[in-house]
């Protein structure tokens, strides 16, 4: 739910990582042990340029390996804009879907260096190792979908690490939501208790988690809220929340100030972190990723 941050050297790793998958400037598929297609960057990018020209006479594949959110956003205008022109074929489909069937999905989720989905905050996506290679629980949502947009398969920023829940309420669903890569929904909206009982501490049935609009520019805000459904899901986590109310009564301020007055420097580094162990995830804006439900647990703190 905070804007993920990509580097040069992020950049440079997953663009290396697509090219390596042509053998000797190739790309060879093959099909019941017959070769379906083997074609090279040339023979892409002159179809990139024939099908796309029109748009960017600069086209080309590294071109869309690393095109910013902007730039996409102008070429899926131009796609919609010019199906007829645009339309590629089921085996030109194919040698974008194959560069992505081969991408190490789980090096590139890996090198994000986030661990809860960034659409929902609710889920872990970790890598783990099997049989020396790296695997992802998570899945990569094509923000533009690849069965619309196949020339977007393999671009870095059309490439969102997510649960599979996240992935699967998304789909390909033609509205607007906020980019994980350009902005973040820390800002745009916060959960709070809405209590509906004046005895509402550690009873479940006596308050709501409501997802509070802050911002909204053409309903993005409210449309996350909605696809993601994360007013339904986050009220399953009201157990979390009497925890939270729970600990806040055992660890007063002034008894926070104590504990940071002894471990301090040695235990930790700051109050936030004192109260983030206190609470069992981290309350500060920039680790929202690290864990999941994070986010609730920073507003809901911030609230009471």
């Amino acid at each position: 739910m905070v804007k993920i941050k990509i580097n040069r050297n992020i950049e440079k790793k997953f663009k290396e990582n697509i090219l390596d998958i042509f053998k000797n400037n190739r790309l060879i598929k093959k099909e019941n042990k017959k070769i379906k297609f083997d074609i090279s960057i040339n023979d892409i990018n002159n179809l990139l340029k024939k099908k796309l020209g029109k748009f960017d006479k600069n086209i080309s594949l590294e071109l869309l390996i690393l095109a910013n959110i902007e730039y996409l956003y102008s070429l899926v205008e131009y796609i919609n804009n010019n199906k007829y022109i645009t339309q590629l074929s089921n085996i030109e489909k194919e040698y974008f879907f194959t560069l992505y069937s081969r991408l190490k999905k789980a090096e590139f989720i890996q090198s994000l260096d986030i661990k809860a989905c960034p659409y929902c905050n609710r889920n872990y996506i970790f890598n783990f190792a099997k049989n020396s290679s790296q695997n992802a629980t998570a899945q990569l949502d094509h923000f533009f979908d690849k069965s619309t947009y196949p020339y977007l398969a393999i671009s870095l920023y059309n490439l969102v690490p997510s649960c599979s829940t996240c992935n699967q309420r998304k789909s390909n669903k033609n509205i607007k939501l906020i980019h994980p890569y350009q902005e973040s929904l820390d800002d745009l909206i916060k959960f709070e208790l809405k209590i509906n009982s004046v005895d509402f501490y550690y009873k479940e049935n006596a308050f709501e988690i409501e997802p509070i609009v802050i911002n909204d520019i053409d309903n993005i805000s409210k449309n996350n809220i909605e696809t993601f459904n994360l007013k339904q899901l986050y009220n399953n986590h009201k157990d979390i929340i009497v925890e939270i109310l729970k600990r806040k009564e055992i660890y007063p301020d002034s008894r926070i100030d104590e504990l940071y007055k002894e471990f301090g420097g040695k235990l930790f580094n700051s109050k936030d972190e004192l109260i983030g162990l206190i609470h069992c995830n981290y309350i500060d804006k920039k680790d929202i990723n690290k864990r999941p439900l994070s986010k609730l647990t920073k507003d809901i703190l911030e609230q009471i």
